[in-house]
């Protein structure tokens, strides 16, 4: 796996790290979930989803230990007390991001496990390492990381079932996509931040430069319209105030990382954002406000699991006449559904 090349083990690791939430979800979907000690922070990984699969489980993010720092810094003491088998993460975010010094990288590969991972959520930025290659290195797509880990833990036929699901659906999904005139424009908001507690509303572009990245890889897959398209300037994002979000004027407000932002430190953020659009004499004039078509959004760290779970969630909110209302977060009948749970339960539990 680039940047770190060919790795061979004796056994497969029966521990691991992961990093915020992706590298985790890509390993519970191969049912290594149990094999977690440690996280860059353990916050990240939305475990949700794995509530609407029988006999899927995961460990308490309480009882993962975090190697990251407030300070933004990463903690060796830590990872070498943990002493995992493996650490399932690029370690370029943690020297471009997290304070590790190249130096210390080998030394942790030599004393403690090895690396064993690729960051493609998005774009790398200006700044970014290139440990222990030197020059840049491809980026993954999603399914790309099943079978390297597959075969990684000694579960190729796992990988392999894992992908016969995976992608079909996918396929599907995408084939069934109304005609871009049919389509409703979305804006893509940070579910958090808004006019009073920041400055102003932070919207994303759901359109991704480079295709293999998958923090928006559902919003790609559903060939989205973007309601603020040419509006980015060569940024990721844009902030705007009432008027701006109005002048733009989407059909649908999706709330991004909104799944997390449900429950964040004992409040419903997302219902605090929806009120304030809902109560304000501009917001209350975009179409999306006018229509209630306010909706939760998934997380940017997603694996294959988390990712099925979202792109069925924006497939319903987007493009309903075709894929089903949006009925809210929540447990969705077998009818409504676009993907059999109990064979993607089966894979993780191993009933395949």
């Amino acid at each position: 796996m680039p940047p770190v090349g060919e790795l061979t083990l004796d056994t497969p690791p029966s521990s691991w790290v992961g990093g915020l939430g992706f590298t985790a979800d890509v390993l519970t979907a191969l049912g290594q979930a149990d094999g977690a000690v440690g996280m860059a922070d353990p916050r990240f990984w939305y475990q949700g989803f794995y509530d609407f699969l029988d006999g899927v489980t995961a460990p308490e993010k309480a009882d993962l230990t975090q190697f990251t720092t407030p300070e933004r810094d990463t903690d060796l003491e830590v990872l070498y007390e943990l002493d995992p088998d493996l650490l399932a993460v690029d370690p370029n975010p943690l020297i471009s991001i997290y304070g590790l010094e190249k130096g210390e990288a080998e030394e942790i590969r030599e004393n403690v496990a090895p690396w064993f991972g690729n960051e493609s959520r998005r774009k790398r930025f200006d700044g970014w390492t290139y440990w222990p290659v030197g020059e840049p290195y491809p980026y993954l797509s999603l399914p790309e990381y099943i079978p390297k880990y597959a075969e990684l833990f000694g579960e190729p036929r796992r990988g392999e079932a894992l992908l016969s699901l995976y992608e079909p659906f996918i396929e599907d999904v995408r084939s069934r996509v109304p005609p871009e005139e049919e389509r409703r424009s979305l804006a893509l908001v940070n579910g958090r931040y808004n006019p009073e507690n920041r400055d102003g509303w932070v919207v994303y572009n759901p359109k991704s430069e480079i295709e293999r990245t998958w923090g928006k890889k559902q919003y790609r897959d559903l060939n989205v319209v973007d309601a603020f398209a040419g509006a980015y300037d060569g940024q990721s994002s844009i902030t705007v105030d009432f008027e701006g979000l109005l002048e733009y004027d989407p059909d649908v407000i999706i709330f991004n990382f909104g799944i997390t932002y449900r429950d964040f430190q004992g409040e419903n953020l997302i219902r605090k954002q929806r009120a304030l659009l809902q109560d304000h004499p501009v917001g209350s004039e975009v179409t999306a406000v006018e229509n209630d078509d306010l909706y939760v959004g998934g997380t940017p760290y997603q694996g294959p699991i988390i990712n099925m779970f979202q792109t069925e969630m924006a497939a319903k909110q987007l493009y309903p006449d075709e894929f089903g209302a949006y009925p809210g977060y929540g447990e969705l009948s077998g009818s409504e559904q676009l993907f059999d749970r109990k064979r993607l339960a089966d894979i993780v539990t191993g009933n395949f």
